[in-house]
């Protein structure tokens, strides 16, 4: 497969054009509400149970809805207007965010409705995923969807550092309800940005009668079938992979380390360069051939897992989560950048579910896999072996090519 250009410019960057410009000030106004009410939704759990397992609860309502429901939201953004589809969600959140702040305001949440709002709430987010990743592709030209889809990221890395800080000050000064209620006004950003964006229905839309009507099943059948999509997939696994198990394993390491409260250090350190990746990526992008970025981007995740498996020190692990952090920014724009390009719009929605998915869903199977590990032969051995899988990436990447596809 043969390199695109990254982008002349001749072309405008993806914030200086209207529409994707409206689509992501809308992501940075809701993705820090989202994050901060998640946050103090386990708080409030927490007071109001005592229990952690009940926390692990109200934490797996909220994120299960990415590997029940994308699927079936991914059939459906390629049916309806795409826009529409998201405005229905982000009300339905919007409504459920005003639930819970009223219930927590009047102390009639209880843990059993917490979990059930926050289930609802995490459904309305997962159907609202692949649609609006869909989206991009059509906001901006085929050449800069790498550079889009990395300022995508950029706000989802914005909602998840500012969310907790947002959680932290209501928490220090109010209560969990103003969270809630918070979150709820940030549900607004991507409804009004839906009504702004200046895209004919037709282009919002996959066609009903090409898609066909295996919905799902063709989708999924779409993706097996289209050459490097699964390997494509794969590495949207292990690149995650490599940043959970971090996330995972970070309390261990620091604990073998006799350092049990540094662990916020070591995921600070993933963080830092999460957002340096995100930062650079353009600059990288207009003078590395993107298969090349693809593979130096999981040679980074290798190596600084390799440096935390070593470890020895609280300097040396946060010095090794730094590439982690760097090489996962750089690969899944990329990444998502080659699936949207491979799709045909009317199954480019049912694309970005597996996407999200691979992205988001696994998520938690991936932190079980590397506790599990972790208590047979501890966190430095454990994270040595996704080391050796994100090494493996890279080496396959390199021979395959896979690079945003033209």
């Amino acid at each position: 497969m043969t390199d695109l250009p990254a982008g002349d410019d001749e072309t405008r960057g993806p914030l200086r054009r209207r529409d994707f410009a409206i689509y992501w000030w809308a992501g940075i106004v809701s993705s820090p509400g989202n994050w901060a009410s998640n946050v103090c939704a386990s708080v409030l759990m927490l007071s109001l149970t005592g229990s952690p397992f009940m926390v692990g609860v109200v934490n797996f309502a909220i994120f299960i809805p990415n590997l029940l429901f994308s699927l079936p939201a991914g059939a459906l953004g390629d049916r309806v207007e795409r826009r529409r589809m998201v405005v229905v969600t982000q009300s339905v959140a919007l409504a459920t965010a005003v639930v819970m702040a009223v219930l927590s305001g009047t102390g009639a949440l209880t843990p059993l409705l917490l979990v059930a709002t926050c289930f609802v709430l995490g459904t309305a987010n997962a159907f609202t995923k692949p649609p609006m990743l869909a989206l991009i592709a059509l906001l901006v030209p085929r050449p800069m969807v790498a550079r889009a889809t990395a300022l995508n990221v950029v706000q989802f890395q914005f909602g998840q550092i500012a969310g907790p800080g947002i959680a932290s000050v209501i928490l220090l000064t109010a209560t969990p309800t103003w969270a809630f209620a918070i979150n709820a006004v940030s549900c607004l950003g991507p409804i009004v940005a839906m009504l702004l964006i200046r895209l004919g229905s037709a282009a919002d839309r996959g066609s009903v009668k090409k898609a066909g009507s295996g919905g799902v099943v063709e989708g999924l059948r779409f993706v097996a079938r289209t050459p490097l999509m699964p390997a494509i997939l794969l590495a949207v696994v292990l690149t995650n992979a490599a940043v959970e198990a971090l996330r995972t394993l970070a309390p261990t390491l620091s604990a073998e380390l006799d350092l049990p409260d540094a662990a916020g250090v070591v995921i600070m350190g993933n963080s830092i360069g999460a957002m340096l990746g995100l930062v650079t990526f353009g600059l990288i992008e207009k003078v590395l051939p993107r298969r090349w970025m693809l593979t130096t981007a999981f040679a980074l995740q290798a190596l600084g897992a390799a440096v935390v498996a070593v470890g020895g020190s609280l300097p040396v692990l946060a010095l090794g989560a730094l590439p982690i952090g760097i090489g996962f920014s750089l690969s899944i724009p990329l990444l998502s950048a080659s699936l949207q390009m491979l799709s045909p719009d009317n199954f480019r929605s049912r694309v970005m579910a597996v996407f999200s998915m691979a992205h988001l869903g696994l998520r938690p199977l991936f932190a079980l896999a590397a506790g599990a590990l972790a208590s047979v032969f501890g966190g430095a051995w454990s994270l040595a072996v996704f080391a050796v899988a994100a090494a493996a990436v890279a080496v396959v990447i390199r021979r395959l090519h896979v690079d945003t596809a033209d």
